[in-house]
């Protein structure tokens, strides 16, 4: 088994003269032979790599507890993974200006989505702090590169590097190696090496060095060349140490209060080990997705299954579990493969007619084309995983997937709110096909465990207008026609309608501009939750009075702004239902329920998205404003859903860290 960069001991003991002139893989080892050796030695390291992803960015910090403690200087030129969407488009742009922010685009990506691995319980937030220390500090520095001219020419695709060493020796390489684990270890990749102390390689040195510098600087104007963006090293400070990094054993462990903390992740794993099949009930932000993956390791080692399908609702959340994927497969050493059912992906028929040693992730709406052709009898050694499990539960579901999980020798649900208020029937469905709830960790628990951070609970009380009202009654009116027609509302259509009112309510914003005039500091690091777009617009101009750093986030072309908003660029961010799963933004303090949904799950999965601990602010604590019903009311069901909403919040708000379980 091959020895990653990651794990090569600092062998000063080397003799660089020992270098070959050629390595490949299947002979030599190249991150213990090459990559390991020269980084364990070098004091600067220049690199063009033609793939980078934040995944890669994850793998390739396991070097840097070796590297950072000689100061070793660091540059990256590298090209953001991109797809044949973003190059087709990329060939289109036509000034420098534009492809350069595309180019910002996307690099800032790849940092703000790597600076998250931070809040890993393991050995990779060491890691990743180390890094961001790095890039903070200046020893490293990293460039994305795309050519400036791309209508006969692909992404920038260069692979080379070069090594300096203290004696003024130096060492550079090119091939087909990028700068990740599967390049070192999965991947047939192959390096010519050239030596200056070797009179024969000196010309090919040169121009190895020559051209990284020409690169470095645009190459002549063929390449459009961008540094890391305010924004992007805005994200890289947040989580950087304030001070040069120290090293010790203690630091290279997680600590016995660590390990008591996550505890619960084992223990829920534990269980299902036991159960096979079953749902894991855990608060948004204590670690359902890295405890499934705890799983996955103890599965697949003991060669108990020899595939995972992992379903979910919601471009966001598929693309957050491929990312995630990606880099758990990139550390494994058994050659997984990845392929994915949604979107412009369409690779089921390859995963049906190859299922070994593979990882499916699927849309929901896409697992009965999936079923279709994944024989029963082939499900017996494969796990699936279903995340938000309490989406399975929607009538659609029921209709297709009855009966289709129980060929699976591994059924596994994840979710902070299993149970599907108000249906029974969907509730019941889940236990059904995937088990019953396993293991239960809630909010409680994880702001006694320290976990996710306290908060307070501000109630807003607003009153409904003679407007608010005459929709009321236009529901009822809609009702009785629909009665009379002999097409009745079902009750649940009933309460959606109702509902919109109330979160609708013509006197809210008055209400919170009341609200800010006293309190204007909420706006920083604030999600403000609305029903509706055209609602959402109402708010801006009371948020223009106290800062201009607003934005709003309805539609995928506004993702930069969840991404500026991410990295700190943006002081609050007005947006609706989309975003309550599928983020994870430390930084975030406030969240504003302009809408509230009768069922706790909807409210669970957006005040999870402040409860977050941050990493660069310990002491945080949240802040959650919410609107209840202050006047008379017209729908007593409602009323009371607030009332209860209320106080359910408001004893939420008093758990303190570490303060014992209540009875």
């Amino acid at each position: 088994m091959m020895t990653d960069v990651g794990t090569v001991p600092n062998a000063p003991e080397f003799d660089l003269e020992r270098l070959k002139n050629y390595y490949r893989t299947g002979i030599d080892d190249l991150g213990r032979d090459f990559f390991g050796s020269c980084l364990g030695l070098c004091i600067r390291y220049d690199r063009a790599a033609g793939f980078f992803s934040s995944s890669a960015l994850k793998v390739w910090s396991q070097a840097l507890t070796r590297i950072i403690r000689e100061s070793v200087r660091i540059r990256l030129l590298v090209s953001p993974e991109l797809s044949e969407t973003d190059v087709d488009a990329l060939k289109h742009v036509a000034s420098d200006m534009e492809r350069a922010k595309f180019l910002t685009k996307h690099s800032d990506e790849i940092i703000v989505e790597a600076m998250q691995f931070a809040s890993e319980p393991d050995n990779v937030r060491r890691r990743l702090l180390l890094l961001a220390w790095m890039i903070a500090d200046g020893q490293l520095e990293i460039r994305f590169a795309v050519p400036r001219h791309m209508s006969d020419v692909g992404i920038f695709h260069d692979k080379s590097g070069i090594f300096t060493f203290p004696d003024n020796k130096v060492v550079s390489f090119v091939g087909s190696a990028n700068e990740s684990l599967a390049a070192y270890k999965h991947n047939f990749e192959r390096l010519l090496v050239f030596r200056s102390w070797e009179p024969g390689d000196r010309v090919h040195l040169d121009g190895i060095q020559h051209d990284f510098e020409d690169m470095w600087g645009g190459a002549g104007g063929s390449l459009v060349v961008q540094p890391l963006s305010e924004a992007a090293m805005d994200s890289v400070r947040a989580v950087a140490p304030d001070e040069r990094p120290r090293f010790s054993e203690e630091h290279d462990v997680r600590t016995a209060l660590e390990l008591t903390r996550w505890r619960h992740q084992r223990e829920a794993m534990d269980a299902f080990l036991v159960a096979h099949n079953g749902v894991l009930e855990m608060a948004t932000g204590t670690g359902k997705t890295r405890t499934a993956l705890m799983i996955c390791d103890e599965l697949f080692k003991s060669n108990l299954i020899s595939g995972i399908v992992v379903a979910v609702d919601g471009t966001d959340l598929l693309d957050q579990w491929t990312k995630t994927l990606l880099a758990w497969i990139y550390q494994r050493s058994d050659g997984l493969r990845l392929l994915r059912q949604y979107g412009e992906h369409h690779q089921a028929q390859a995963f049906a007619l190859n299922p070994r040693k593979a990882v499916m992730v699927i849309s929901r709406s896409q697992l009965p084309k999936l079923f279709s052709v994944l024989p029963k009898t082939r499900r017996a050694d494969l796990l699936i995983i279903h995340d938000e499990v309490h989406g399975l539960g929607a009538p659609q579901s029921r209709l297709e997937l009855t009966g289709e999980h129980s060929s699976f020798g591994f059924r596994l649900g994840l979710s902070a709110t299993p149970e599907r208020e108000y249906d029974a029937e969907g509730t019941a469905f889940i236990d059904q096909e995937i088990g019953p709830v396993l293991f239960k960790f809630g909010i409680e628990e994880a702001i006694r465990n320290g976990i996710l951070s306290e908060f307070d609970y501000v109630p807003l009380r607003y009153n409904l207008t003679q407007d608010d009202r005459s929709r009321l009654q236009a529901v009822y009116s809609k009702k009785a026609a629909r009665l009379k027609a002999g097409d009745p509302m079902s009750q649940e259509e009933v309460w959606m309608e109702l509902a919109r009112v109330y979160k609708t309510a013509e006197e809210k914003p008055a209400v919170f501009a009341e609200y800010l005039r006293a309190n204007p500091g909420v706006l920083m690091g604030a999600i403000l939750f609305v029903e509706e777009k055209w609602y959402g617009e109402l708010l801006l101009p009371t948020l223009a009075q106290y800062t201009d750093l607003y934005r709003t986030y309805y539609a995928e072309d506004e993702r930069d702004n969840l991404l500026r908003f991410a990295a700190g660029r943006i002081d609050c961010l007005v947006t609706c239902h989309r975003i309550s799963q599928g983020i994870d933004i430390k930084s975030l303090r406030t969240v504003v329920l302009f809408a509230s949904a009768r069922s706790h799950l909807e409210t669970i999965q957006r005040i999870g998205r402040c409860l977050r601990v941050d990493p660069a602010n310990p002491e945080k604590r949240a802040l959650v404003i919410d609107f209840v019903r202050g006047d008379e009311p017209d729908d007593r069901q409602y009323e009371s859903a607030d009332a209860e909403r209320s106080q359910w919040l408001s004893q939420l708000s008093t758990c303190k860290r570490n303060a014992p379980h209540a009875n």
